[in-house]
């Protein structure tokens, strides 16, 4: 593998989140061999919010990404199942809108603008705009949005989106570390990770082939401690119900 020299952080990066466009889009051409290579079990994961949705039908995907996860839920849940999937990265939409043609109905939102009807009863985000980060007896709550004014503002506006008594689901994952994998067609993903006294992550991807890098992706987010999680959680009308190694389960008071 090669040796990657990291482009310099933006300090100002977390503050440009509202209105960016794509911001996924350099690895949006290799999202999908990443992911599938063993980053997520998304036939897992898929099968733990079956369990979950129920008898509910209106769903709500925060960060479909190139739909993955969706198309393991219509492939195992019922054929009635109404999803929908909101991403604000055009590139990433785009696969989605290939793979999952009219069965989902996909819109390009951003979370502090969210404009979509009080018409879901479960939304759930497996590693998008937030997930909860476990490591050993602590937890954290996981955001691509830096300031707690912001989470606040967005947990509200998916708060009016999800009926009373309406679940949210979050993913867990393990802390943020550097990390290197193999992946198909001589191929070598490496991700490098900065972390400043406040929780803010600086995740730097990188794709790396035939002796140069093909694919670099920078992100930034946040960890905020869970109590302050809690209290964020609550303030904008979600009540923690139940937790296990793959989701935590909060209700739409």
């Amino acid at each position: 593998m090669t040796s990657t020299a990291l482009p310099a952080p933006d300090p100002s990066a977390h503050r440009r989140m509202r209105g960016v466009p794509d911001s996924y889009a350099e690895l949006s051409d290799y999202y999908d061999l990443l992911m599938t290579s063993g980053y997520y079990d998304y036939d897992t994961y898929a099968q733990a919010l079956l369990s979950r949705i129920g008898m509910h039908r209106d769903v709500l995907e925060l960060g479909v990404g190139t739909g993955l996860v969706a198309d393991r839920l219509l492939a195992r849940g019922p054929k009635d199942l109404r999803l929908t999937g909101i991403d604000h990265t055009d590139s990433m939409l785009a696969q989605a809108r290939d793979r999952l043609g009219e069965r989902v109905r996909l819109s390009r939102e951003d979370v502090l603008d969210l404009s979509l009807p009080s018409a879901f009863d479960v939304a759930y985000s497996i590693g998008g705009v937030w997930n909860i980060v476990q490591d050993g007896e602590k937890s954290w709550l996981s955001s691509h949005l830096m300031e707690e004014e912001d989470n606040e503002a967005a947990l509200a506006n998916l708060a009016a989106a999800i009926r009373p008594s309406g679940s949210l689901l979050l993913s867990v994952q393990g802390p943020h570390r550097r990390s290197d994998r193999t992946l198909p067609g001589d191929l070598a993903y490496t991700q490098h990770v900065e972390v400043d006294p406040e929780g803010r992550h600086t995740k730097d991807y990188f794709i790396e082939g035939q002796g140069m890098v093909l694919a670099h992706q920078r992100l930034r987010f946040r960890l905020f401690p869970q109590e302050t999680a809690d209290r964020l959680l609550q303030h904008c009308g979600f009540r923690f119900q139940e937790s296990d190694d793959l989701l935590w389960h909060y209700v739409r008071r």
